[in-house]
C-alpha cells in the first residue's frame, strides 16, 4: 500500500489525480490511500517523515497562504528524499521549480501517460533496498552476520587481499569479492567501480576532481586510478543529474 499526498486547493483536480492514480495502480495490481490538503500550512502541519511514499503539489495554491514552490521548500528542510512531484496550469514555473528537486513538473489536466512515469520512478525509489546483509570477518577464523546501512556506506577496497568496507560506523571486512558486493548493492548509478580496488558511493561524495581524487562528506579523500579519473568524474555528473531528476538531494 502506497500512501500519496495531495496538496490541491481545487477539489475537481484533486479527483482527477486520484482516479488516474487508482486506474494506474489497478493495472498493477497495486493499491494506494490517498490524503488530500488544500493548503500547504495544512499539509506541513500534518506531515511527518515516513508518512507518505510521495507528494503531489499544485504550484499555484491559495493566494492567502503559503504557494506550492514556498510549501516544497519547507517540506525539503525536514525531508530531502521524498518524491516531489509539482502540478501547475503554468508552464513558467518549471525552471523555478527544479531549486527544490522535484521528480518531476506535470501540466494540467495530467494524462495516464506522463503521470505514469512518475509512478514508475517512485516505484523504483521505493524499491531500493536500505541495507545489505554480510558476513563480516572477526579474526581467528571466525565470521558473523553483520547489516550494513547503504546510507552508511562510504566506499570500499582491497587491503591484504580482503575487501574492506568503509562506513560510518567503521570498517567490516568481508571475504566477498567485488563482484558479490555489486549483486547485493542496488542498480542505477549509486555505487561505482572506480577501478578494479575501489567501489564508491556517491551519495557519500562531495566532489570527483580532474585529477582524480574524491572527497567525500566525511572529510576524508581518496584517490581513484589515473586510467578511470575521467569515467569516474562524468559517472559522478551523472549521478548528480540524477538525483537532481528524482528529486533526491546529495549534500544533507
Amino acid at each position: 500500500m502506497m500512501h500519496i499526498a495531495i496538496v490541491e486547493d481545487c477539489v475537481f483536480d484533486q479527483k482527477h489525480l486520484i482516479d488516474l492514480i487508482q486506474k494506474n495502480f489497478e493495472n498493477h495490481g497495486e493499491m494506494a490511500d490517498f490524503t488530500c490538503y488544500e493548503s500547504g500550512e495544512a499539509f506541513l502541519e500534518a506531515f511527518r517523515p515516513g508518512l507518505f511514499n510521495a507528494v503531489f503539489m499544485d504550484i499555484m495554491l491559495a493566494k492567502n497562504g503559503l504557494n506550492g514552490l514556498e510549501t516544497a521548500e519547507k517540506l525539503r528542510a525536514v525531508a530531502a528524499r521524498i518524491p516531489l512531484i509539482f502540478v501547475s496550469n503554468e508552464r513558467d514555473y518549471s525552471l523555478e521549480g527544479y531549486r527544490v528537486h522535484p521528480l518531476d513538473y506535470l501540466l494540467k489536466p495530467v494524462d495516464a501517460d506522463t503521470l505514469a512515469w512518475c509512478l514508475n520512478e517512485i516505484r523504483t525509489f521505493r524499491a531500493e533496498p536500505a541495507y545489505i546483509e554480510i558476513q563480516a570477518v572477526l579474526g581467528q577464523g571466525q565470521s558473523s552476520c553483520q547489516r550494513i546501512l547503504l546510507d552508511d556506506f562510504l566506499y570500499a577496497e582491497t587491503q591484504n587481499h580482503r575487501l574492506i568496507i568503509h562506513t560510518l560506523k567503521g570498517d567490516v571486512a568481508t571475504r566477498l569479492s567485488f563482484s558479490d558486493l555489486m549483486a547485493l548493492l542496488p542498480k542505477g548509478g549509486r555505487f561505482y567501480m572506480s577501478g578494479r580496488s575501489l567501489l564508491l558511493n556517491f551519495s557519500q561524495v562531495i566532489s570527483v576532481e580532474e585529477d582524480g581524487s574524491v572527497r567525500l562528506k566525511n572529510g576524508s579523500c581518496l584517490f581513484c586510478s589515473r586510467r578511470k579519473k575521467k569515467e569516474t568524474r562524468e559517472a559522478f555528473m551523472a549521478y548528480l543529474f540524477t538525483c537532481m531528476r528524482k528529486g533526491m538531494i546529495t549534500d544533507e
